[in-house]
């Protein structure tokens, strides 16, 4: 094969078909008409020496070569991409906008003392948060976005989806803390005795559950299951704040992790108990676009995030 030949926009072309496995598809992403891009990937099998790819059902699925071809490709970009995007960040002067997914109640806490420290030190970089909903992995895949902020059984069904089961190679991540459940409830709730919840009164209450596509599992539903038991969720909300409210004002449960259950028991107006079992503990990251690495804004945003960590979740 001679490289000096070869035409990066090419590889670029590769890269999308590979992600996307859909010429349509890739022809949108890259704003270039259908014919173009299979004139492209015409010019690429002739340089190759191998179809790449062919069609199944309605997907094109990579060939055994072009499968050995993804991973040096994807590296070559990727250093090309950082090495044309390398340059210093001015936060006093910049302008950009970072765009956050962050749930309601990591918002409310990390945000204040991120704005704070903005106006200080970047007092024209703008802030957008937007709801974790499904979809958001694609999202910040395609850059839509910089940075998630979620736990793990959150963003179960992301995982499963074509970009979460490639979850190391598009993505970084930092793990902000570890948790487990605890069990949320007004006082005076009838199911709640001498601030314990027996595994009967559990499974007897109605309960609130927080997804952001009323679909997603829990530790807590993945031990009731292995106990051979089922909890009785009546309804599934992606706010914190609503689940608040629900059971501020109702005898309903939410299930909550021990740091969210803290935050949202500031006044002490519920009583936060043990689960009558033992639920399994899981991880609440950050997570960014592996391109984006190295990119001085996303360095510089991504530390001061990691210093309001230190500061809200130490430990």
């Amino acid at each position: 094969m001679n490289f000096n030949k070869l035409d990066l926009n090419l590889l670029v072309v590769f890269d999308s078909i590979f992600n996307e496995g859909s010429i349509t598809k890739a022809s949108e992403k890259l704003n270039l008409s259908q014919s173009a891009v299979s004139n492209a990937l015409n010019r690429l099998r002739y340089t190759m020496k191998d179809d790449l790819f062919f069609r199944s059902g309605e997907k094109m699925q990579p060939t055994p070569a072009a499968l050995e071809f993804v991973g040096p490709i994807k590296k070559a970009l990727d250093l090309i991409d950082e090495t044309l995007t390398k340059d210093s960040f001015d936060p006093k002067n910049s302008e950009r906008t970072f765009i956050f997914s962050f749930p309601d109640v990591a918002a409310t806490i990390i945000l204040p003392i991120l704005v704070k420290t903005l106006q200080k030190e970047a007092p024209n970089v703008k802030i957008i948060n937007i709801a974790v909903e499904p979809g958001i992995l694609e999202r910040l895949r395609n850059h839509d976005i910089d940075f998630i902020l979620a736990a793990d059984p959150h963003l179960a069904q992301e995982y499963q989806s074509p970009v979460g089961q490639r979850f190391d190679e598009y993505f970084d991540s930092i793990e902000v803390y570890n948790d487990t459940y605890r069990c949320v409830a007004r006082k005076g709730n009838p199911f709640i005795k001498n601030k314990k919840i027996s595994l009967e009164n559990y499974l007897g209450a109605d309960h609130i559950y927080i997804s952001i596509d009323g679909k997603s599992g829990s530790p807590v539903d993945l031990t009731l299951s292995k106990l051979g038991k089922k909890r009785n969720k009546i309804i599934s909300v992606n706010y914190y704040q609503a689940a608040r409210e629900i059971v501020k004002n109702t005898d309903c449960l939410v299930s909550l992790s021990s740091n969210v259950s803290n935050l949202i028991n500031d006044k002490n107006e519920f009583d936060v108990v043990s689960l009558p079992f033992k639920s399994e503990e899981f991880s609440v990251k950050l997570i960014w676009n592996k391109r984006s690495t190295n990119d001085a804004g996303s360095t510089w945003m991504r530390n001061l995030l990691f210093n309001i960590r230190e500061e809200v979740f130490p430990g």
